[in-house]
């Protein structure tokens, strides 16, 4: 990872973009974490191999250059600990939805904060969004944290929204403008 592009957030954490030669390390780390994260994340019991990483990847970064998705991977000094994105990305309408997992074993050090708050940075900075949304499960009250540490506002509650395992969920939707993110820095 030494030869990777960071964004640097703080002395210990940055964004990374993301490359091919992550996707065992990335992988790994989503692996040795499958029961946290698969709590509230469908994508889990579906990775089963780096290279379903790697495909995923691929994805992402087709998604990049078609303007729809923007993929970071979390690095907590050289360890791999999460990944962040832009997703339903809408250049059109200047909006975009954030999506973020972090591993259990660095849950409560506001990594996931930190991370919201950078990308949003680059989102309103540099790529010319103007709004963006965060969706978390009502029962997930870490990554509802996160979006209210974040600046976002709840907007509303979606009924069985998402349907997780055979059992439907509440979604908790949250925003944040572009005139209000330099409020809250």
């Amino acid at each position: 990872m030494e030869l990777a592009f960071k964004l640097k957030i703080d002395e210990q954490l940055s964004l990374v973009q993301p490359s091919f030669s992550m996707a065992t390390e990335v992988f790994e780390a989503l692996d040795k974490d499958r029961e946290h994260l698969r709590k509230f994340l469908d994508f889990v019991d579906g990775t089963k191999t780096p290279e379903d990483e790697k495909d995923y990847i691929k994805l992402k970064l087709d998604g990049y250059i078609k303007g729809t998705d923007r993929l970071f991977f979390i690095a907590f000094g050289d360890e791999m600990v999460g990944a962040i994105d832009f997703h339903f990305m809408n250049l059109n309408d200047e909006t975009a939805e954030i999506g973020y997992w972090v591993n259990s074993a660095h849950c409560g050090k506001n990594i996931a904060t930190k991370a919201v708050r950078a990308v949003c940075e680059l989102g309103f900075a540099e790529m010319g969004l103007n709004r963006l949304t965060i969706v978390a499960d009502v029962t997930n009250l870490p990554s509802n944290r996160v979006a209210e540490k974040s600046g976002f506002r709840k907007e509303g509650t979606f009924k069985q929204a998402k349907k997780l395992y055979g059992e439907f969920t509440d979604l908790n939707s949250y925003a944040l403008l572009k005139s209000e993110f330099g409020q809250i820095k």
